[in-house]
């Protein structure tokens, strides 16, 4: 649902699913691109790696306000005030859903891509003079889903025969396969951005000061203590990301219909419209599914924790005229990752569901769940240097007054150090422990 935007305005709120997200529309311009670099060259690179940490600025000093028609960069803030930028990614000449959920022709699809989800610009308008801002907004396939009249998917399945090769290719390109994939990033890559991180920065920037001064001993604890920091962090997120993937990659033998014929083909081959038959002793669900004919008895205890089994009913002729909403209509609804145990069917039909979407919820949201964590994970360490920062002030000080009378007591100084340095790295090892048990 969109509270107020459009294509010409520059600001859009949008509410989809369980998130509020407020967008803002932004394109790059020729000047302040030529001073970003400039600055840049400048301040070899401490300028870029600023705008790094506060991306805020970086939206300032780079980019101008725009129009979401000509928007290049989206700027996202939910509702937790955590932001992202994200690039508009533009295709020309595709298909794309239309408001009953059929395959129509677009000069151009733009999209981007937010915590896994990927956004599509929908413009329903037919001319500037004649537009609604209420018909042009962002919308996933999830909200495309849910604005699916009941009609549409009843005479569907009445029809009984399918797509068609040419409606499944037109929908693979527009969905693409029904699977996550989860991409190792390069360890080299994983290493720089940690190192490239606010606290390291001050330990590069501290550890430079501390040899120059002749501080060896500390300055090489510091870095032995920094170097086995980031080992072992990369290490851990690597082994995460190692098990995530195995952990989403699933892919099993269905029974489907199509150009009225029934085939087996690989789950990772549905898409949305595709006509699924359950087998009599039950499977586990790759996708979500609309229940189109017959019962069934349903496992969801992997999403709600009840070990209590459901029976899921089919779609009736009584929300002929209604509008499809998976959430009002969830006793229809087969839920990706649920285990069906029984099916019950009438006069000798089987059994028949539509993929109702191609999008793996399950696996969705425990993805957020785990990047929450994680930028949770950051912000403490942030206030981590903060905090140290303010506790070695009182150093410096004593420092500087003892090097202007002379006076000779660097061990007790170093002691001082060592030991603030200690406490901070093991309260933020503490943390990450802590936090990294939320996430498994």
């Amino acid at each position: 649902m969109v509270e107020a935007g459009g294509a010409r305005r520059h600001r859009m709120t949008l509410e989809s699913g369980d998130h509020t997200l407020t967008l803002f529309a932004y394109r790059t311009g020729p000047f302040k691109t030529v001073l970003f670099y400039v600055l840049t060259f400048l301040t070899l690179g401490i300028f870029r790696l600023i705008l790094h940490w506060k991306q805020k600025w970086d939206v300032k000093v780079r980019m101008v306000p725009c129009t979401f028609e000509s928007a290049e960069y989206i700027y996202i803030v939910d509702n937790h005030n955590v932001t992202e930028l994200q690039p508009v990614l533009r295709k020309p000449n595709v298909m794309i859903p239309s408001a009953n959920g059929e395959m129509q022709k677009s000069a151009e699809l733009r999209w981007f891509v937010f915590r896994k989800l990927e956004y599509i610009w929908i413009d329903n308008t037919d001319s500037e003079e004649t537009a609604d801002e209420s018909d042009c907004c962002w919308k996933t396939s999830f909200d495309i889903a849910n604005q699916i009249p009941c009609r549409s998917l009843l005479s569907v399945s009445e029809g009984n025969s399918g797509l068609s090769s040419s409606e499944i290719s037109r929908r693979l390109e527009f969905y693409g396969r029904n699977e996550i994939v989860v991409q190792l990033r390069p360890i080299l890559y994983l290493l720089f951005m940690e190192v490239i991180t606010p606290f390291y920065v001050f330990q590069i920037f501290s550890v430079t000061v501390w040899y120059n001064d002749e501080y060896a001993y500390y300055a090489s604890l510091i870095v032995v203590l920094s170097l086995a920091s980031i080992v072992m962090d990369v290490y851990q997120i690597r082994s995460q990301e190692i098990r995530l993937r195995s952990m989403v990659h699933s892919t099993e033998s269905v029974e489907v219909i199509r150009d009225g014929k029934e085939m087996t083909i690989g789950s990772d081959q549905l898409v949305p419209g595709d006509i699924l038959l359950i087998p009599p002793h039950g499977c586990l669900m790759q996708c979500d599914s609309v229940l189109m004919n017959g019962t069934v008895i349903v496992n969801e205890s992997v999403l709600t924790g009840e070990s209590v089994p459901i029976t899921k009913v089919a779609l009736t002729d009584e929300t002929h005229d209604s509008i499809f909403n998976i959430e009002k209509n969830s006793k229809n609804v087969l839920f990706c990752g649920t285990q069906v145990l029984q099916t019950r069917f009438y006069r000798g039909k089987k059994v028949k569901e539509m993929l109702e979407r191609g999008l793996l919820e399950l696996v969705e949201r425990h993805h957020e769940l785990e990047q929450l964590i994680l930028r949770i994970l950051q912000e403490r360490d942030k206030m981590l240097l903060v905090v140290e920062l303010l506790c070695n002030l009182p150093h410096h000080m004593l420092h500087e007054l003892v090097v202007w009378h002379g006076t000779q007591i660097q061990e007790h100084l170093i002691e001082y150090a060592l030991f603030l340095s200690t406490c901070h790295q093991g309260l933020s090892a503490k943390i990450r422990k802590n936090m990294k048990k939320l996430v498994n």
